[in-house]
C-alpha cells in the first residue's frame, strides 16, 4: 500500500510540473509577443517622424528655391511671398504653415564667409542673392498612450542661391603684330609712362601680344602674393597695389600654367624692373582696370585677357596717377626726330564682367558692364625754321606783302617821303609813327596738342532665349581735339600748361604777320632818317596768326552680338564702325581757316578798318599761307596719330574692337 501511495504521489507531482512548465511557456510567448507589438508601434512612430522630417525638408527645399527665384533684383518681399505660397502646397497635413519669420533673405558668398553655409547679410553696395528657409515643427504622435512616447520637435533648413547670367565685354587694339619700327616706340612709351627706360626685344613684344592670361588664375595668384588668400575676389580687386606687384602676379600665374615662353616671362621681368625703379610708385586697384561687378563668383572670372592689352592698361593707369609725362622721339619726314610728350589723362578699363540683368536696369549705374580706351594727351613743340617749307613761306610772304605794305603806308599817310614834303615842321626835324610789318616774327615755335581716346562701350541689353542668345552694347567713339598754336613762351612752359591738369589747355595764335608801328625821326627834309626799334608796338594795326581748335565729334552706335560665346571661350569681336581720327582731322583741317585775325592794340581800332579794306589784297596772301602751313602740319600730325596713338597707345577708338561673351543661367540652386 505504501508503494501504491508513493506511486500516486509521484504521478501527481509530475503532472503538476508539466502544468507549471506549460504555463511558463505561455507567459514567455506572451511577453515576446507584447515586446514585438511595442517594437512595431515604436518603429511605426519613428517611421512617421522620419516621414514628417523628409516632407518638411522637401518643403523647405522647394520653398527656398521658390524664394531665391522670386528675389529678382533685391526684392525680399516678393521672395518671402513666393516661399510661403510654395510651402503651402507642399506642407504635410496637420503641420502649421510656413511663416514670414521662417524666411531670411541674405547673401551667399563663400569668399566673404569661408565657413559653411557661407551665408550672411549683404555688405554695403551688395544685393540679396539667396534665401534661407528654416522649419521647426512638433508633429502630433500617433500613439500618445505609449509610455514615454512624447512629442518631438523636428527642425530642417534649406539655403538656395540665385543663378544669374554673366556677361563680359573687352576692348582691344586691332594691332595684330609688332614690327621693328613699333618696338622702339613701345619701349619709349611704356618706359616713359612708367618714369624710366625700357628695352624689350621685338620678339618679347610679339610674345606679349600673343599670350593670354586667365583672370581667375591671375586674381587668385595676386591674392596669394598679397596674403589675402584664394577666392576673396572682391577684397583682392579693391586692394591698392603697386605696378611691380601686379606684374609679378602675372609672372607667377603664367609660370604655373607651364606653357608660357621664357621670352614672355623675360619681357615681363624687364617691365617690372622699370616699374620698381621709377621714382613715382602709384598704387592701383585691379578692379578699376578690369571692372568686375561686386559679388562676381569664380565662374564669372574664368575668362582670358590678352596679356599686352592688360599690360597696356596697367601702364596707362599708373601714368594717369603718377603725373609722369613720357617723352617719345618720333621720326618725321625731313627731320631726324621730333620730341613728343605723352600723358594719360584718363586710364582705360580693358575688361568688365557682371550680371547683365543689373546692367540692363541701369547701364550707367554702379552695376554697369563698361569698358573704355585710355584718353591720351600728346604734345609736339617744334621751332618752325626747322621744318621744310618755312623758307619758301618767308620768300612767298615777302613778295606777296610788298604791295600790301605800300598800300598800308599810303592809306595811313605813313609814307615818310610824302609826309615830309607837305610838312613845314620837318624842315629841320620831325617824328612820325611808321608802319612796320614783320613776317613770322621770332621766336617762332609751333605747339600741336592732341587729346584722343576715351571711346567706351557698355552693356544695355541681353537675351537668354533658347538657341537665340544675344548681347547688346552701346559704343561711343572717341571725341578727339587737335589744337594748333602756342601754349607758352617756351617749350617748357608749353609742356607745363599742357599737362598741369586734365582740363583742355588754352591755345594762343602763333604770329604769322605782325602789323606794328614804330617811331622814326626825320632830319633835313628826309636826308637822314632813323627809327627806334624800342618804340615798336606789336600788332598796333592787328595781324594774322596761326591757330586751330579742331574737334572730331563723338558718335554713338549699337553693337549686337548674336549667340555670343560663353565666358570660358574666346570672345567674339565686332569692329567699331567709325571714321578714322586721322582722316577726320585731315578732312576738317582742309576745310578750316587756320589763319585768324589778331586784334589791333591801337586806340579806336587802329588799322582794323584798313585791314577790312585790304580783303582782296590779303586774300591771296592768306590762301598762300594756308597751303604752305597745311603742307608743314601734315608730316607732323600723321605720325602722331597713326604711329603713336593708334599702334602704340591704342587710343584711337577707330582702330579698336569690342568683344562680347555671355553665359546664360537662370533660376536658383540649393547650396546648403
Amino acid at each position: 500500500m505504501n508503494t501504491s501511495a508513493n506511486s500516486q504521489r509521484l504521478q501527481a507531482l509530475a503532472t503538476s510540473t508539466r502544468r507549471r512548465r506549460t504555463a511558463g511557456s505561455i507567459l514567455v510567448n506572451v511577453a515576446i509577443a507584447m515586446s514585438l507589438i511595442v517594437i512595431t508601434l515604436i518603429g511605426t512612430e519613428l517611421g512617421y517622424l522620419f516621414y514628417v522630417k523628409r516632407e518638411l525638408q522637401k518643403t523647405a527645399d522647394l520653398a527656398a528655391l521658390a524664394g531665391a527665384q522670386g528675389l529678382g533684383v533685391n526684392n525680399c518681399a516678393t521672395a518671402t511671398s513666393a516661399a510661403i505660397t510654395n510651402a503651402a502646397q507642399n506642407m504635410p497635413a496637420g503641420i502649421a504653415p510656413l511663416a514670414a519669420n521662417n524666411i531670411v533673405c541674405g547673401r551667399w558668398d563663400p569668399a566673404a564667409w569661408p565657413t559653411a553655409p557661407h551665408f550672411g547679410a549683404p555688405g554695403a553696395g551688395q544685393k540679396f542673392n539667396a534665401v534661407r528657409v528654416t522649419i521647426s515643427r512638433t508633429p502630433a504622435v500617433l500613439m500618445p498612450g505609449i509610455f514615454g512616447n512624447q512629442p518631438r520637435t523636428i527642425t530642417v533648413g534649406a539655403l538656395a542661391a540665385q543663378q544669374y547670367p554673366r556677361a563680359n565685354l573687352t576692348i582691344r587694339s586691332t594691332l595684330v603684330t609688332i614690327d621693328s619700327t613699333q618696338s622702339p616706340l613701345l619701349n619709349a612709351v611704356f618706359g616713359g609712362l612708367l618714369g624710366g627706360s625700357l628695352n624689350v626685344s621685338l620678339a618679347g613684344w610679339n610674345g606679349l601680344l600673343n599670350t593670354k592670361l586667365q583672370l581667375l588664375t591671375y586674381i587668385d595668384q595676386l591674392g596669394i602674393n598679397l596674403g589675402i588668400g584664394v577666392g576673396k575676389y572682391d577684397q583682392v580687386l579693391s586692394t591698392s597695389v603697386s605696378v611691380g606687384t601686379l606684374i609679378q602676379a602675372m609672372i607667377d600665374a603664367l609660370q604655373q600654367s607651364g606653357n608660357t615662353a621664357q621670352i614672355v616671362l623675360d619681357a615681363l621681368n624687364l617691365i617690372k624692373l622699370t616699374a620698381n625703379a621709377a621714382a613715382a610708385q602709384p598704387l592701383l586697384k585691379l578692379g578699376d582696370l578690369l571692372g568686375i561687378q561686386t559679388g562676381t563668383d569664380a565662374a564669372g572670372l574664368q575668362t582670358d585677357v590678352q596679356l599686352l592689352q592688360l599690360l597696356q592698361g596697367l601702364v596707362q593707369a599708373a601714368n594717369g596717377k603718377s603725373g609722369v609725362v613720357a617723352t617719345v622721339a618720333l621720326p618725321l619726314p625731313g627731320l631726324a626726330t621730333v620730341t613728343t610728350n605723352v600723358k594719360v589723362i584718363e586710364p582705360p578699363q580693358v575688361s568688365a564682367t557682371g550680371n547683365p540683368i543689373l546692367a540692363k536696369l541701369n547701364p550707367t549705374g554702379p552695376d554697369q558692364i563698361y569698358v573704355r580706351t585710355a584718353q591720351v594727351r600728346a604734345l609736339i613743340s617744334i621751332d618752325l625754321p626747322a621744318l621744310n617749307g618755312i623758307t619758301d613761306l618767308l620768300n612767298a610772304l615777302t613778295t606777296a606783302l610788298s604791295p600790301v605794305t605800300d598800300l598800308l603806308n599810303n592809306l595811313l599817310s605813313l609814307n615818310l617821303a610824302a609826309s615830309v614834303k607837305n610838312l613845314l615842321d620837318c624842315l629841320f626835324a620831325c617824328t612820325r609813327n611808321v608802319t612796320d610789318i614783320r613776317i613770322l616774327p621770332a621766336p617762332v615755335r609751333l605747339d600741336i596738342s592732341l587729346d584722343a581716346g576715351g571711346g567706351a562701350s557698355r552693356v544695355t541689353d541681353y537675351s537668354c532665349a533658347a538657341n537665340a542668345t544675344s548681347l547688346t552694347a552701346q559704343t561711343t567713339t572717341s571725341a578727339a581735339t587737335l589744337r594748333i598754336g602756342s601754349l607758352g613762351a617756351t617749350a617748357a612752359i608749353a609742356k607745363a600748361n599742357a599737362f598741369s591738369s586734365s582740363a583742355p589747355p588754352t591755345v594762343s595764335p602763333v604770329p604769322i604777320i605782325d602789323i606794328g608801328s614804330q617811331t622814326c625821326h626825320v632830319v633835313l627834309l628826309g636826308i637822314s632818317t632813323s627809327c627806334d626799334p624800342s618804340t615798336r608796338q606789336a600788332y598796333y594795326g592787328g595781324g594774322l596768326g596761326l591757330q586751330a581748335d579742331v574737334p572730331v565729334g563723338a558718335t554713338t552706335q549699337s553693337q549686337f552680338f548674336a549667340n555670343p560665346p560663353t565666358l570660358d571661350q574666346q570672345p567674339a569681336y565686332l569692329a567699331i564702325a567709325t571714321q578714322n581720327i586721322v582722316n577726320s582731322l585731315t578732312n576738317t583741317l582742309n576745310a578750316l581757316n587756320l589763319l585768324i585775325a589778331i586784334p589791333p592794340t591801337a586806340p579806336g581800332g587802329g588799322l582794323s578798318n584798313v585791314l577790312t579794306g585790304l580783303t582782296n589784297t590779303l586774300s591771296a596772301v592768306i590762301n598762300l599761307l594756308i597751303g604752305i602751313i597745311k603742307g608743314v602740319l601734315s608730316p607732323l600730325i600723321d605720325p602722331l596719330l597713326n604711329t603713336l596713338l593708334s599702334n602704340v597707345l591704342g587710343a584711337n577708338v577707330a582702330q579698336t574692337e569690342v568683344g562680347g561673351r555671355l553665359t546664360c543661367a537662370s533660376g536658383a540652386v540649393l547650396v546648403y
